[in-house]
C-alpha cells in the first residue's frame, strides 16, 4: 500500500466516523420518528426500500435484504396482513411476485424522511453561509460518486438521479 492509499483510507474512514457521528447526534436531537411504529427492524427496512423503489420483486427485495426466498415469502406476508405493501403479479412473468407500497407505507416514508430532513435543515441553519457553501460541495461530490456507482450497478435505477430534485422537495 503507497503512502497515499493510506491517506485516502484513513481520510475515508474519518468521514463515514463523521456520518455515523451526524447522525447519532441528529437522532440525540429527536427521537427517530421511525421508532414509534410497531413493526421489527427487518420489516421496517422492508417497507423503507419497498416504498423508496416503488416496489420491488421478491428476489431483489431478498438481495437488498440479505435474506433467503423463503424468508421473503413469510416478511412480505407479515406486511400485506399490517397493510405495508400489497403482492403484484409480473405482468410479464408469473412466477415473479412483486411487493408495492401502500398508502400506509408511503406515509411511514415520508413521516421518516419529514423528520430526518426538519433534524438536518435546523442543523444547517447554525451554519455560516461559508460552511453552508462548503456542505452543499461535499454532499453534490457525495451524491454524484454514488450515482456513478448506481449507474454501474443499476442503470435503470439511476436514471431517476440524474435530475437533483426540487430545492423544497
Amino acid at each position: 500500500m503507497t503512502p497515499a492509499d493510506s491517506t485516502r483510507q484513513e481520510s475515508a474512514a474519518r468521514v463515514c466516523v463523521s456520518f455515523y457521528e451526524l447522525f447519532k447526534a441528529l437522532h440525540g436531537l429527536q427521537r427517530p420518528s421511525w421508532m414509534d411504529v410497531d413493526l421489527t427492524m427487518g420489516q421496517l427496512r422492508a417497507v423503507i426500500l419497498v416504498a423508496e423503489t416503488g416496489g420491488l420483486s421478491g428476489r431483489s427485495l431478498g438481495e437488498r435484504l440479505g435474506i433467503t426466498p423463503s424468508a421473503v415469502t413469510a416478511l412480505v406476508d407479515r406486511l400485506v396482513q399490517r397493510g405495508y405493501v400489497r403482492r403484484e403479479e409480473d405482468s410479464a412473468d408469473r412466477r415473479i411476485s412483486w411487493a408495492r407500497p401502500t398508502d400506509q407505507a408511503l406515509d411511514l416514508f415520508a413521516r421518516v424522511h419529514t423528520s430526518h430532513r426538519k433534524q438536518l435543515e435546523g442543523t444547517l441553519e447554525v451554519l455560516t453561509a461559508e460552511e453552508l457553501e462548503a456542505v452543499d460541495r461535499a454532499v453534490g461530490v457525495l451524491r454524484d460518486a454514488a450515482v456513478r456507482r448506481l449507474e454501474e450497478a443499476d442503470p435503470a435505477s439511476a436514471a431517476s438521479l440524474r435530475q437533483p430534485p426540487a430545492v423544497g422537495a
